[in-house]
C-alpha cells in the first residue's frame, strides 16, 4: 500500500515533524507545500533524517490567504509533484501539517485495503441547497467573492474588504445562477471538507481537470473557499462518482460532517485538542484529528504514539 501524504504547512515546523515520524514508512512518502508568507528552512530542518529521503518540499510556493484561490493552487501543486513522481501510489491524503494520526499506520493500511475503491470524500450538493433558498451555503457560490488574494494588503484587511464587497452585491441582489453551465449543461457544486483520501484513479482525474477545465475554474475563483469546493465537484461529476458518499441528510449540519478522514471541531476557531479530548476523539472513528499543536497537545500525542509503537525521532 504505497501512500502519498500531501501536506499544506504555515505554523509550528515541529509539530509537521512530529506527524511526519508518526507517518513515515517504507511505503509512504510526502508532499509539503509551505506558505510563501514563512520561511521553508524550520520545516526542512524539522523532518526526522530517517524520512527525509521520502519528503519532498515544493519548490512552486503560494502566497496563502484562506478563503482564496491560493488554496486550490496549492492543491493543484501537490497533486503535480505526486503524480509525476513516477511512484505508482493506492492512495493521496490531504491533510495539513496540524492533523495527527488517531489510527496506527497498520490501521490505516488495513483500511485502505479493506475498502479499494473507496473515496474518502463526502459531498454535499450545495447547488440544491441554494435552489431551495436553505442556509447561507448558498452565497458561498451565488454572490461573487472578489479580493481575497490581494497579497500586499494584511490578512484582515484583506477578508473584511471581501466580506464588504460580498455584502454590498448580496443587498443589489448582483447574484449567479448555484450552478455552472458547461457546454450547455448544467454542473452542480458540490461542497466538502478539504481533507481526503482519494486513490490515484480520481486523483488523476482530479488533476487533469483542474489543469484544462478552464469553464471549471473561472466560475470557481469567484466562490468562497474554493478549496471546499473544486475536487469534490469534480469528484461527484467523475466516472468514479459512485465511489464517493454524498450527504444525505435533510439539512446541512456543519463541516465536520462532511470530513471523511479527520475529526475537527469549531468554536469560534478551530479547536486544538489535548489529552482531556482522548475519549472523544477516539470514538469519532476519523483516522485523523485537527488539530494539534507543540506545547499543547504534546501529551494527546505521547499517548497515541505509545499505543501506535511510534518512538521519538
Amino acid at each position: 500500500m504505497k501512500i502519498a501524504y500531501l501536506v499544506s504547512a504555515y505554523t509550528d515546523p515541529a509539530q509537521l515533524g512530529r506527524m511526519i515520524n508518526a507517518l513515515h514508512g517504507v511505503d509512504t512518502y510526502f508532499y509539503i507545500h509551505v506558505d510563501a508568507k514563512v520561511s521553508q528552512k524550520p520545516f526542512e530542518e524539522a523532518v526526522p533524517a530517517e524520512a527525509s529521503p521520502h519528503v519532498t518540499f515544493s519548490t512552486k510556493r503560494y502566497w496563502v490567504i484562506w478563503g482564496g484561490w491560493s488554496q486550490v493552487q496549492y492543491q493543484q501543486q501537490l497533486l503535480t509533484l505526486a503524480l509525476s513522481s513516477g511512484i505508482d501510489f493506492d492512495r493521496l491524503f490531504l491533510l495539513t501539517a496540524q492533523d495527527y494520526p488517531l489510527w496506527s499506520n497498520r490501521q490505516i493500511a488495513e483500511g485502505l485495503e479493506g475498502n479499494p475503491e473507496k473515496e474518502y470524500i463526502i459531498g454535499l450538493n450545495i447547488s440544491e441547497l441554494a435552489i431551495g433558498g436553505e442556509s447561507n451555503e448558498q452565497y458561498r457560490i451565488m454572490i461573487p467573492h472578489l479580493c481575497r488574494d490581494i497579497r500586499y494588503i494584511p490578512f484582515c484587511y484583506t477578508a473584511t474588504l471581501s466580506r464588504w464587497i460580498s455584502q454590498c452585491l448580496r443587498a443589489l441582489s448582483c447574484k449567479r445562477r448555484p450552478y455552472i453551465t458547461i457546454g450547455g449543461k448544467r454542473t452542480d457544486v458540490y461542497h466538502s471538507s478539504s481533507y481526503m483520501c482519494l486513490t490515484s484513479d480520481l486523483s488523476r482525474h482530479v488533476l487533469s481537470e483542474m489543469q484544462t477545465n478552464k469553464a471549471l475554474m473561472r466560475w470557481m475563483k469567484l466562490a468562497f473557499v474554493p478549496e471546499e469546493l473544486v475536487i469534490p465537484t469534480i469528484a461527484f461529476h467523475s466516472p468514479f462518482a459512485a465511489r464517493c458518499t454524498t450527504y444525505t441528510k435533510p439539512r446541512y449540519d456543519g463541516l465536520n460532517t462532511l470530513s471523511a478522514i479527520t475529526y475537527f471541531n469549531y468554536r469560534k476557531q478551530i479547536q486544538v485538542f489535548t489529552s482531556d479530548d482522548y475519549e472523544t476523539l477516539m470514538s469519532s472513528g476519523r483516522m485523523f484529528c485537527r488539530k494539534c499543536a507543540t506545547g499543547i497537545s504534546d501529551t494527546l500525542m505521547d499517548r497515541l504514539d505509545r499505543e501506535h509503537g511510534i518512538t521519538a525521532a
